[in-house]
């Protein structure tokens, strides 16, 4: 994976960026709170008189507070916070001889440029720059400095000012360096996580998977045994039984060829459900089907009248939720109106595809649309954004499913 250094991003603080936030804020206010520094406007105040100094903590604590927070806002706003970093400037620049130049700006600019480089690390590269730029201007003119616990830094009697300013310029590239380093020790930890997160997504599917296909291999060892049984003996029924008359071989044969049909279409589900070979490319019922469907069914001798154009072009989806309303529709009516005239209408419009199933009963149930079978049917046109209707008019009970096809209104 390609290492984005310097790519912004808005994620979460990790907590390495918290522990390097809090230590460089309570370097920063140390740096304030016991510097000898205050701008003019807090001299002519009494301030600067009244604050009792405390193991070098005085006066300086009216603007450590505020100085400390900027590494903080730099998490979200890093802009605001080295402008709230180079506030002390603006009272140097005001009055050199009575607020000189404060190292805790420096201290402030670095502690800045760790902290935005989790989210902005450009910005980093910036807050340094900036302080390699006090740092030149400090050395060039050699103006004082004021530092933590009251101590002060004057180039004229001190080391040369330009090896100040190396080391001090040396110190500013070991932080960027330091900086880039956490960052990227940063993102690798979080990528690491989010590996470790997606392995355990991983093998919690595959636990369900496995689960599926043990689910699968007991349906098969049940249920399509038991289908294929019927077929079997469907289809030999004619040579074990020699009596049987034609009209008994032809329903036989009618049974057998219903009994295939449903095996084929079970171990097409199964085959999804267990994730086994090809069954999850295997082609699906379309709308189209539903003429074979009611064929099939007039054959086993209920009576179906079909109308509509079941070969309008709509989505794959769409058309086999329709196909397996009817199909459970044909089911129901074959199963509690035995013999009853069935009724399928198939309606489509530029966005909406409509299927009607009504056969009458003696006696509407008294609880519609509680079977699995139902169930089921509903779960399938809803999930499309559809509806499904099953109530009992009088002596027809009916059956009534309106799908998107998501065509144009």
């Amino acid at each position: 994976m390609k290492p984005a250094l310097l790519e912004p991003h808005d994620r979460p603080v990790p907590a390495s960026y918290l522990l390097a936030g809090v230590t460089a804020s309570l370097f920063v206010f140390v740096c304030f709170a016991t510097a000898q520094w205050f701008p003019w406007f807090v001299q002519q105040t009494s301030v600067a008189y009244v604050v009792p100094t405390l193991f070098g903590i005085g006066p300086g604590l009216v603007i450590a507070t505020p100085m400390a927070v900027a590494c903080w806002v730099a998490f979200r706003w890093p802009a605001f916070a080295l402008a709230i970093a180079g506030l002390p400037l603006a009272a140097t620049l005001l009055s050199p001889s009575t607020a000189p130049l404060h190292f805790g700006v420096l201290a402030n600019l670095g502690a800045v440029a760790l902290t935005c480089s989790w989210r902005r690390p450009v910005m980093s590269v910036v807050s340094v720059t900036l302080a390699l730029l006090v740092v030149g201007v400090w050395v060039v003119t050699g103006i004082d400095m004021e530092a933590p616990f009251a101590s002060h830094i004057d180039l004229a009697y001190g080391a040369g000012a330009a090896g100040v300013g190396i080391v001090y310029g040396i110190a500013f590239l070991l932080l960027l360096g330091f900086v880039l380093w956490l960052r990227s020790t940063a993102l690798r930890e979080e990528q690491r996580v989010r590996l470790v997160a997606r392995e355990g997504a991983v093998a919690a599917q595959g636990a369900v998977v496995a689960e599926r296909a043990r689910l699968a291999r007991d349906l098969h060892d049940v249920v399509a045994h038991h289908v294929s049984l019927i077929a079997v003996r469907a289809e030999t029924a004619p040579y074990t039984e020699p009596d049987l008359e034609p009209a008994g071989r032809r329903v036989l044969a009618e049974v057998a060829a219903e009994a295939r049909l449903a095996l084929d279409e079970l171990r097409g589900v199964l085959g999804i459900l267990g994730r086994a070979g090809d069954a999850e490319r295997a082609p699906q019922p379309t709308l189209a089907d539903v003429a074979a469907l009611v064929e099939r069914t007039r054959r086993s001798g209920q009576e179906v009248r079909l109308s509509g154009d079941v070969r309008a072009p709509v989505g794959a989806a769409p058309g086999y939720a329709a196909y397996r309303v009817v199909q459970e529709a044909l089911t129901n009516a074959r199963k509690h109106a035995p013999g009853a005239p069935v009724d399928v209408e198939v309606t489509t419009t530029s966005h909406l595809l409509e299927v009607r199933v009504a056969n009458p009963v003696a006696l509407p149930g008294a609880e519609l649309g509680t079977g699995r079978g139902l169930i089921g049917m509903r779960e399938r046109v809803e999930a499309l954004g559809g509806r499904l209707r099953v109530q009992a008019a009088g002596d027809r009970f009916e059956v009534a499913a309106t799908i998107p096809t998501g065509g144009a209104a």
